[in-house]
């Protein structure tokens, strides 16, 4: 085995000070296509009380604009991520950007509801469900060694969008209006993925990854695959952080009586969700990705059942920044835990399949959260649906950890025969 590690042509086999450059710009790209597709997603958290006062729609009307994206996401992601397994990634990245850039600049012209749905079912998934699944696999091929820790930083830029983006997006809302908002976001973004997303390309050895293919996936085809588990684990984790991506700024602003401290406060819960991200990709190299991801979600699910209990500025803010720490690690986690599971020349198809579920999860608690409210004029029975749903999802995780035992413990860093793979 140790005569495979320099042929790789990776990180695998060497140490953490000869990574190559081409490895560290496809990781800035990677990291980028994440800070501004979660970026993009979460915007309909600020942009909720602009078009609420100038069109009148309910809530849960507009909170169906980010379940539309997420539903883009879900479905794409499934589509795209079993041709990532067939072909270049520069191609999904190209079309992935522009149609990012496009749904973006409908923003800035739709008059009516219907062109925020259709904008939003593009946005992510003909957008960023597009760059996901290859910005991930190329990060994945470049670093076989601390593999935790390169899939922290690349998840952590899109925990630092979803808090740059939207608080950015609040201030230029504030100075010049919700529809040129959206177009400098439009052009930032166009800027950004086109100066950064062409350096994502794999190492050449990757090139040999699909004659491979066969035995990595005989081993792990002769027993039953945990897959199906970790995705209705992933329902449930992102139905219980849905509710609070999308409601968060509204929540706090209606608690504290400031718009500004609710953007602030989802700009600290991604802040310190950057950091969380990282943080629970060492600890997956350390205890393992399953072990971390339960420790994720405990923390986010302990969160939501503490907010409807603060009313004071301080306590939300400092709760924002355990929430953010805590729920950003799932999304590492869970991808590391995927990427365990299944050989490289299937990741595209798999990471596809399971995120269809979370997305679907994360759409279902946004949309339920608005709804609830609408209904109860609260956010608690919100907060509680989230609560419930963070439970249910620690249990399925403790029954995939004592599967997983009885089969003996996963290596950390994957399962994959050979590093680089």
């Amino acid at each position: 085995m140790q005569k495979q590690q320099p042929a790789a042509g990776t990180m695998g086999g060497s140490t953490a000070a000869a990574v190559p450059v081409s490895a560290i710009l496809a990781a800035a790209g990677a990291t980028t296509a994440m800070a501004f597709g979660f970026g993009a997603l979460a915007l309909p958290s600020v942009f909720m009380r602009p078009l609420e006062v100038e069109f009148g729609w309910s809530r849960a009307d507009l909170s169906l604009v980010y379940t539309l994206s997420t539903v883009g996401m879900a479905l794409g992601g499934l589509v795209w991520g079993r041709l990532s397994d067939r072909f270049a990634p520069r191609l999904f990245l190209t079309f992935g950007s522009a149609a990012m850039v496009a749904a973006l600049g409908v923003f800035t012209l739709a008059q009516s509801l219907w062109h925020f749905y259709a904008a939003s079912l593009v946005l992510g998934g003909l957008g960023f469900a597009c760059l996901y699944a290859p910005v991930l696999s190329v990060t994945a091929l470049w670093f076989e060694r601390r593999r935790g820790l390169a899939m922290g930083i690349v998840t952590a830029g899109g925990a630092l969008g979803q808090g740059v983006m939207p608080y950015t997006a609040n201030l230029l809302i504030d100075s010049v209006g919700w529809r040129p908002a959206y177009g400098i976001l439009a052009a930032a973004t166009m800027l950004a993925l086109g100066l950064l997303l062409p350096a994502v390309r794999p190492p050449a050895s990757a090139a040999a990854a699909p004659m491979q293919a066969g035995a990595a996936q005989s081993a792990g085809e002769a027993r039953p695959s945990p897959v199906p588990m970790l995705a209705a684990a992933a329902f449930l984790c992102c139905a219980c952080m849905g509710f609070p991506l999308v409601q968060l700024a509204s929540f706090v602003t209606a608690v504290c009586g400031s718009s500004d401290l609710g953007s602030t406060s989802l700009l600290v819960a991604m802040l310190f969700g950057t950091v969380g991200r990282v943080a629970f990709g060492l600890l997956a190299d350390r205890i393992g990705n399953l072990a971390a991801y339960a420790t994720a979600s405990a923390a986010q699910t302990a969160c939501v059942a503490i907010y409807p209990m603060l009313d004071d500025r301080l306590g939300l803010l400092a709760l924002s920044a355990v929430f953010g720490f805590g729920f950003a690690g799932n999304m590492t986690c869970l991808i590391l835990c995927v990427r365990e599971l299944v050989p490289a020349a299937r990741f595209g198809r798999a990471i596809g399949a399971v995120m269809l579920v979370a997305w679907a999860g994360r759409g279902v608690g946004g949309y339920l959260g608005g709804l609830a409210y609408d209904g109860f004029a609260s956010y608690t029975p919100a907060f509680l649906i989230a609560f419930a749903a963070g439970v249910a999802n620690l249990a399925i995780l403790a029954l995939l950890a004592a599967g997983t035992t009885t089969r003996g413990k996963p290596a950390p860093h994957g399962l994959s025969p050979a590093p680089g793979r």
